[in-house]
């Protein structure tokens, strides 16, 4: 069963994270949607959305990868930054549709995509790697560095904390609210706005203003300490822990 969906809307494709029960990220699913990207990039937008009432995506399927050796992480993480830089560099304007709670490695895909939109509710976003006792990778804190800024970037990953909605918009994390039964007709309208403009003129933007970005970004990705994290003894006690409370948890 495919764990992405795409369907074309007036030349502007959904491109769908359907993985119940959170749409955690598994080599597959990573793989499924990078695919899917590749796939559309001739699209005049693209809005990526959830099947998941409520929920964009928690992160890494942290009970699959846990027992994972040094150079199966090292894959996934790879293939992981990949498909982040893959979104940041994306042509075509890219619209995220968040109906809640995206966390973890779902908010760092989600921070790939030009703009997001969020329905309203009791969703959150936030970064909670530091509460395994990992660092963030650093690659994957630019998109954070080029949207927030440093200062909010550093809060988001040192603490764990996790921001409601209005507090996400607030500091610019996401860039509108709407009703939840309202968010994919609003993200397909914002992405119909943004394929109306001049579309050359427009990738060229942001590749220009992103550039910075994208050389660190690049540039991080050697001598990244967080597999040495990863594999620690504190981690190895944090992560297992929570595996633990997750899988007791399912039915």
């Amino acid at each position: 069963m495919s764990l992405v969906r795409t369907e074309v809307r007036d030349d502007i494709a959904i491109v769908t994270l359907d993985r119940p029960k959170a749409n955690a990220f598994s080599p597959e699913l990573v793989r499924e949607l990078s695919g899917a990207l590749g796939a559309r990039e001739d699209a005049r937008a693209v809005v990526l959305a959830s099947a998941l009432p409520g929920m964009f995506s928690a992160g890494w399927d942290l009970p699959r990868i846990v027992d994972a050796d040094r150079p199966a992480m090292e894959e996934f993480v790879g293939a992981f930054c990949d498909l982040v830089r893959q979104l940041f560099v994306f042509g075509p304007p890219l619209v995220a549709a968040l109906p809640g709670y995206a966390i973890a490695g779902g908010l760092i895909v989600a921070m790939g995509a030009d703009e997001r939109v969020a329905a309203k509710g009791r969703g959150k976003v936030g970064l909670s790697e530091v509460i395994l006792g990992v660092s963030v990778p650093q690659c994957l804190m630019e998109p954070f560095r080029h949207v927030v800024g440093p200062r909010h970037m550093e809060r988001l990953a040192a603490t764990g904390e996790n921001l409601s909605m209005d507090e996400a918009l607030s500091i610019g994390l996401i860039d509108g609210i709407v009703p939840a039964e309202e968010l994919l007709d609003r993200a397909l309208e914002r992405a119909r706005f943004l394929a109306g403009l001049a579309p050359a003129a427009h990738a060229a933007i942001k590749r220009r203003s992103r550039a910075p970005a994208i050389a660190r970004f690049d540039a991080a990705r050697d001598h990244d300490p967080f597999l040495d994290f990863w594999f620690g003894e504190d981690a190895r006690f944090r992560i297992k822990d929570m595996v633990a409370r997750l899988t007791s948890r399912e039915p």
